[in-house]
């Protein structure tokens, strides 16, 4: 602020250039941004607003208003996945592999359960109640196509169809809670959050100004997707042949337990925070694995109810618990952060320190700046 010599709006022979409510007004509204973007952008937006100011405004016009609160709620929902523009392109880059290569297992499970219904009560006088019987099979059709757009490079198209496919997914909750099917939307909720995430990387991705994604991306996208899938068939086709049931079936997914699952997960999401160009990905990937684990645990029922009770609480309590989980990690992804910054940055003050006299005693016979 090359006009602002003091927090009152006064310059140094005491002219008043801005009005101090002004500057106050400006200062309240940029508190509603996130600590780590106000740290890093809050004095150059001020700067820029008291540079805009016309001559005598003492308040903050309404579209100025506007557009600070639609510029804080845009940098909230991307807050996860990092604070710069560098950060956030690494984090989409990997989220977009690691989710389609977890997600495309249910989407799999879900369209198999869709045809095999689709066989059954098709005949020349009957019809297939598919919203109702699978109501996220809507969605998971529009999330496949948004995933096959995105890697033939169509990401406008693809970003819409991915919009479309997290609306499906909030669809098929309320109608499974409207039809009295509160568990299954219990079960469904962390893979509509999923895909709403999906589609929130997509257009974070585009923030970023990234370009259409490279080959190599989309190959890793795609082979994560295939080994995801093929591994899962692999692991659950011996046992559920032996059932008599097909592999989309959860018959044979009994012996996965709810450690076996939360051990890996905790494993792979640890070693992700220790590596700077994982690290803002953690946030994300962790809400959705807890709201995952906890969709199949006991944790919101005592003993003496039945598991399968579930109701609009639940699910909300759910979904809060993920966002919980979210915005914890947020925190420490930004405090492991600023520990590497202030680290580097107290390497890089001691090289200065200890690079002087060794650069003196290199050249003895030149004069040493004062």
């Amino acid at each position: 602020m090359s006009h602002l010599d003091s927090h009152d709006g006064t310059d140094a022979v005491g002219t008043v250039l801005v009005a101090p409510v002004l500057v106050r007004d400006y200062r309240r509204l940029l508190r509603l941004f996130p600590y780590t973007y106000r740290r890093a952008h809050e004095a150059e937006m001020l700067g820029h607003l008291v540079d805009a100011a016309q001559p005598g405004q003492s308040r903050p016009t309404w579209a100025e208003r506007w557009d600070l609160l639609r510029a804080a709620a845009r940098e909230w929902l991307l807050a996860p996945l990092g604070s710069t523009p560098r950060q956030r392109r690494a984090a989409t880059g990997l989220l977009l592999v690691v989710l389609p290569a977890v997600l495309v297992v249910m989407a799999a499970r879900v369209l198999a359960v869709a045809a095999a219904i689709v066989r059954a009560m098709l005949g020349p006088d009957g019809h297939a109640p598919l919203l109702a019987t699978v109501p996220t099979a809507t969605m998971w059709t529009f999330w496949l196509a948004a995933v096959a757009l995105t890697l033939l490079g169509a990401q406008r198209v693809g970003l819409a169809t991915a919009v479309l496919a997290a609306v499906a997914g909030v669809g098929g909750l309320v109608l499974s809670l409207g039809s009295g099917s509160s568990y299954a939307a219990y079960l469904d909720a962390p893979w509509a959050a999923g895909v709403a995430v999906y589609a929130g990387v997509l257009a974070g991705r585009r923030t970023c100004r990234v370009g259409p994604e490279r080959w190599t991306l989309r190959g890793a996208t795609l082979g994560a997707m295939s080994l995801t899938l093929g591994a899962f068939v692999a692991a659950t086709s011996a046992d559920a042949a032996s059932f008599g049931v097909p592999w989309w079936s959860g018959v044979a997914l009994s012996p996965w337990t709810l450690p076996a699952l939360a051990a890996p997960a905790v494993l792979l999401l640890g070693a992700a925070l220790l590596w700077r160009r994982t690290r803002q990905a953690v946030p994300l990937l962790g809400g959705l694995a807890l709201a995952g684990l906890l969709s199949r645990s006991t944790f919101f029922w005592s003993g003496t109810v039945n598991i399968q009770t579930a109701d609009l609480g639940n699910v909300l309590g759910l979904l809060a618990l993920a966002v919980a989980a979210t915005l914890v990690l947020t925190w420490v992804v930004n405090r492991l952060d600023e520990l590497a910054e202030a680290r580097a940055a107290h390497r890089a003050e001691l090289a200065a320190i200890g690079g002087a006299p060794a650069r003196a005693r290199s050249h003895p016979g030149e004069p040493t700046a004062v």
